[in-house]
């Protein structure tokens, strides 16, 4: 049994925080062992990001870089890819707007 189809394992966890309530199926999908995405988000070591996330938003020349495990909040998630996109996007117009070639 894998913890996928584990519904009263599921409803014996959740009886403290919700009394009463009746796990009728559980849906979920093992992305670490999925041959097309190859794992899953990004997680750091505690204390790992305060001293390489400066340098995974650190622009280089004309070479600018974004993405979700580098975004200020909602880190590897959507919202932190949207985030960090906007970030550099006005990083990029700044630089060009101000001929910093």
């Amino acid at each position: 049994m894998s913890a996928f189809d584990d519904t009263a394992g599921m409803q014996e966890a959740l009886q403290p925080l919700l009394p009463g309530v009746e796990v009728e199926s559980i849906v979920g999908w093992d992305w670490s062992n999925d041959p097309l995405s190859l794992g899953t988000w990004c997680i750091y070591r505690p204390g790992q990001l305060a001293g390489i996330l400066p340098d995974l938003r650190t622009t280089e020349g004309r070479l600018f870089f974004a993405g979700a495990d580098s975004a200020i909040g909602w880190r590897s998630f959507i919202d932190g890819a949207i985030q960090s996109g906007y970030h550099t996007a006005r990083h990029i117009d700044d630089y060009l707007n101000n001929g910093s070639r």
